[in-house]
């Protein structure tokens, strides 16, 4: 009984603190896409008025918003003679390190399929879910536990990235890190 009234709430949380972060960044692309998160989980965990697949479709375009904001910024480096032009690291050249871009254009989709798989209707036995069962066991179907187990890894990985952000005094990026690992966690949850 807890749970259900507690996660609404850290979902609904650690998006606002997203969409903090992405208003900060003054990064139009990740802004966009820190709105789309935080109008999915206000709607997902309040409303319910937006139907989880178009939840979905706009998350992916998000993930797609920010994976594309990465390459501009990638872009914008290497006409500067960053780390593009040299085989130096991006750290040795005081570069920015897409760790922690590459993960959060990761979680964007991988969140739409939480949604979707949250919406879904509960197993019933039938031939439908005979037939389904087939295409797991030929690998026409991801398995949900494919999907658990690599938003455990992302949210891992965020994690991992959120402290690594606190121990080199990235405040901003460690928030943003953090609180998209809780809420991957909590999704799964």
């Amino acid at each position: 009984m807890l749970a259900a009234t507690v996660m609404p709430v850290v979902m609904i949380t650690s998006a606002a603190l997203c969409l903090l972060c992405g208003a900060r960044s003054r990064n139009p692309l990740q802004l966009v896409a820190a709105c789309v998160m935080f109008a999915a989980m206000l709607d997902h965990a309040v409303t319910g008025l937006v139907p989880p697949v178009l939840w979905a479709a706009l998350l992916m375009g998000a993930g797609l918003g920010v994976g594309l904001s990465l390459r501009l910024s990638d872009g914008r480096a290497t006409s500067r003679g960053g780390a593009g032009v040299s085989g130096a690291a991006p750290a040795a050249l005081g570069e920015p390190c897409h760790g922690h871009g590459i993960l959060t254009a990761l979680s964007y989709p991988a969140m739409g399929a939480l949604l979707l798989v949250s919406a879904a209707p509960p197993a019933q036995t039938s031939a439908t879910s005979l037939v389904v069962e087939e295409l797991h066991q030929h690998g026409g179907v991801p398995s949900p536990g494919l999907l658990t187990v690599a938003v455990v890894v992302l949210a891992l990985g965020l994690a991992c990235v959120a402290l690594a952000a606190v121990r080199g005094g990235q405040r901003l990026a460690a928030t943003d890190a953090g609180a998209m690992s809780l809420m991957l966690g909590t999704m799964l949850a």
